[in-house]
């Protein structure tokens, strides 16, 4: 396939853009994506912030051209002045890319997020949820009341329940049984679980959202998420509570943060040593307390913090230096799609 975009893309660039097009979405349907993740594919490739109205379900999504969701809009008339394209499934419903001019590339792409919705209502519609992966694709959503309620039903959640959402990476196995679903986010897919009682199995990375309401949980998952992307084997499980001031990091543009010295010299230490060595460094207050925490003989670590301070350009035996080190190191974990511990 791979060879065939090359030989399209030298020929034609609308027609390898449509088969990329094309391949995107119907991967996404054969992962069993959420709607969420049809409109993200949307905004990134078209570059332009990409939406769904669905009054009938009261679905709104937004998402901008960074993957990120943002304030949804509900003016259909304000809707249709962009390209767009109704589902065709007779209820009004539409999709949309921000921008004017309906081009080529613009109806293939509108064609395949209006199918793409289309087929995943269908599987996760709150007039009848098929599985409990749809449920909690419906909790995380911003949708309506009733949908809601029907999505907890099927959960067998109480409405007053008060529960936590757990993101976890996708490719280890499902920490919990029942109640969760593979999502698409802006860093890949992640494993999403509801919660009431917290029990980790021994070795999972995982981030906690606080405990909530129902009707708060795509706060919470918000929340979990960033929380994941801190986690690491020297600090497994990482809750939003207990993240107090660090929090504010995660809505620092990646762009400005991966521009920063400090984060710049994180990644270079980081690739010659491994982050679990700059975690560990940040964390304790010797060298000494380093190794015993890593599982190394006190003179490698210390020789080795000799040569990451020397790539930070600071020393570390400071709490002012610890936590220069924590605060770029959360930045780089933020910035980066995927971290590379060890």
């Amino acid at each position: 396939m791979k060879e065939l975009l090359q030989r399209l893309s030298a020929v034609d660039e609308d027609a390898s853009a449509a088969v990329k097009i094309i391949l995107h979405f119907d991967t996404l349907l054969s992962q069993g994506a959420g709607l969420e993740s049809f409109v993200r594919g949307a905004a990134v490739l078209s570059g332009y912030p990409a939406g769904l109205a669905h009054p009938q379900h009261q679905l709104w999504l937004r998402i901008d051209q960074r993957g990120r969701a943002v304030e949804p809009v509900d003016d259909l008339d304000l809707i249709k002045t962009w390209a767009h394209k109704e589902l065709d499934d007779g209820s009004g419903a539409l999709v949309w890319v921000e921008r004017s001019e309906n081009s080529v590339i613009d109806s293939v792409l509108l064609e395949r997020l209006a199918a793409g919705v289309h087929l995943t209502l269908e599987r996760i519609s709150p007039l009848s949820i098929e599985d409990d992966a749809g449920a909690v694709e419906i909790l995380l959503s911003k949708t309506s009341r009733d949908a809601r309620r029907k999505a907890a039903s099927r959960l067998r959640l109480p409405e007053s329940a008060l529960v936590s959402i757990v993101a976890s990476p996708a490719a280890a196995p499902p920490p919990y049984a029942g109640r969760s679903a593979l999502v698409s986010t802006p860093v890949g897919n992640v494993r999403a679980s509801i919660i009431e009682t917290l029990t980790f199995p021994s070795g999972l990375l995982a981030g906690v959202g606080s405990v909530v309401t129902l009707e708060d949980l795509p706060r919470s998952w918000a929340q979990a998420q960033v929380s994941l992307r801190l986690a690491n084997p020297l600090v497994p499980i990482v809750r939003w509570e207990a993240l107090g001031g660090l929090a504010l990091l995660a809505d620092v543009p990646a762009e400005a943060s991966q521009g920063h010295p400090d984060v710049a010299a994180v990644g270079a230490a980081a690739r010659e040593w491994g982050l679990d060595l700059l975690e560990a460094l940040a964390r304790t207050d010797s060298s000494r307390a380093a190794s015993a925490a890593l599982g190394l003989h006190h003179s490698t670590v210390q020789t080795r913090q000799t040569r990451v301070e020397e790539t930070l350009g600071f020393k570390l035996g400071t709490a002012e230096g610890r936590t220069r080190l924590m605060i770029a190191l959360a930045l780089h974990r933020l910035a980066v799609p995927t971290s590379s511990d060890g």
